[in-house]
């Protein structure tokens, strides 16, 4: 026995702010309360097959809870979710969403959603604490390394904190120092002032700086030897020297102009002119080509819809649906039913004046059973007459092409 709040979705790329359902557990509703959800994508069901569904529950004291849904029908797109106990503590407003993780890594997020939880009378002096439950193991590890990194952050500010502690300098220590470097330049300047070796006057020094030195020499001799304005190198020597002469240039262009292999003649241009003409023409008759307009309508791909089932009929190996295609009605899957019931419906529109009986395959014994038709849509299955009781049971395939004529009964 449960509550159930039922939530469906459909999964587009429509700007949505989220919604606010009716939905109201109780803190005492103790493995009662579920929360069931369906899933479609443009109308129709959204098959579940090879999907790691998530939802993801923040309540109202800050509780933050990832777990998986447990999928109840892949074909139609069925899900479901059992509230805890212990979620059950944290009352108040609760906001979530779905998640669906696809193998290939593709995913999917739907939009918000809320629900409620109240009080109980016997729960109202319970005061509920903030959990974190986070049912994928790559998301705890993103937060441990995130822990991680703030610690060592930390470590790293203090330690520079107690370097800098280090080398402050105290007043008595640098007052000693400074006494310390005053004296020192005191005698060097005096030693310096004493020194007539050490000195030159402006005279001599003027005359010096005229001299060439030989590091300057040679950073002369080597910019000039490395001026390849000036210099021919061995690579532009070489290619110099394998240019081609007036005569031989000559001689060439005379065998090239002669060469009927790489040139056309009047009468092979006269011919290339005729088969460009008649490409053309054949390129632009519109009798034997199609537009593009036109081979787009051709190849267009049929739109299938699911087959309503009822009394009982599943689906077997392959969903059956329908569709309309030009002046064809389409039938494909694998049912499983009883015979002589109405085991499904298509559109009355879709149907052929009159409706229609056609043969189809039995699953795995070669034999075969009529489909029945209605002109109001409903679908049956009929044994030729009398029933063969050992082809019943494994299904018939619905791989059925119908002509559609529209119009009344004749």
């Amino acid at each position: 026995m449960y509550k159930t709040g039922g939530v469906a979705f459909d999964i587009n790329a429509n700007r949505t702010n989220g919604r606010t359902t009716s939905i109201q557990f109780m803190t005492q509703d103790t493995g009662s309360a579920k929360l069931s959800f369906s899933f479609t994508k443009d109308g129709t069901p959204l098959p579940l097959s090879a999907v790691d569904a998530k939802i993801v529950l923040l309540y109202a004291d800050g509780s933050f809870y990832k777990k998986s849904l447990t999928i109840t029908d892949k074909m139609n797109g069925k899900a479901e979710y059992v509230l805890s106990d212990e979620e059950l503590k944290h009352y108040g407003t609760v906001k979530a969403e779905i998640k669906l993780y696809y193998t290939n890594g593709q995913a999917l997020a739907t939009s918000l959603f809320t629900f409620s939880i109240a009080k109980t009378l016997e729960d109202q002096n319970i005061i509920p604490t903030a959990d974190y439950y986070i049912a994928d193991f790559e998301t705890l590890k993103d937060r441990i390394n995130h822990t991680i990194e703030e610690i060592s952050r930390t470590v790293e500010e203090l330690q520079k904190k107690f370097a800098d502690l280090e080398a402050i300098e105290t007043k008595e220590g640098a007052q000693q120092k400074a006494d310390a470097a005053e004296e020192n330049a005191k005698s060097y300047t005096n030693d310096h002032a004493k020194d007539n070796v050490k000195h030159i006057t402006a005279a001599e020094r003027k005359e010096w700086n005229a001299k060439e030195t030989p590091s300057g020499a040679q950073d002369k001799v080597n910019a000039h030897a490395n001026d390849a304005d000036m210099h021919v190198s061995a690579a532009d020597r070489k290619a110099w020297d394998s240019k081609e002469t007036e005569g031989g240039a000559q001689d060439k262009v005379n065998i090239h102009a002669s060469n009927t292999d790489i040139h056309v003649t009047a009468e092979d241009q006269a011919y290339w002119d005729d088969m460009t003409r008649q490409f053309k023409a054949h390129n632009y008759n519109q009798e034997r080509h199609i537009s593009a307009a036109e081979r787009k309508t051709w190849n267009g791909a049929a739109t299938y819809a699911n087959i309503m089932l009822k009394n009982g009929a599943t689906a077997g190996t392959r969903t059956p649906i329908y569709a309309k295609w030009g002046p064809l009605i389409l039938l494909r899957g694998h049912v499983r039913t009883e015979p002589e019931i109405i085991f499904g419906s298509i559109p009355a529109e879709y149907v052929p004046a009159g409706g229609g009986v056609y043969s189809v395959p039995l699953s795995g014994t070669g034999g075969t059973a009529n489909l029945i038709i209605y002109d109001d849509g409903d679908l049956k299955i009929k044994y030729p007459d009398p029933a063969d009781s050992s082809k019943m049971g494994g299904g018939y395939y619905l791989d059925v092409v119908v002509g559609f004529q529209e119009g009344g009964k004749a």
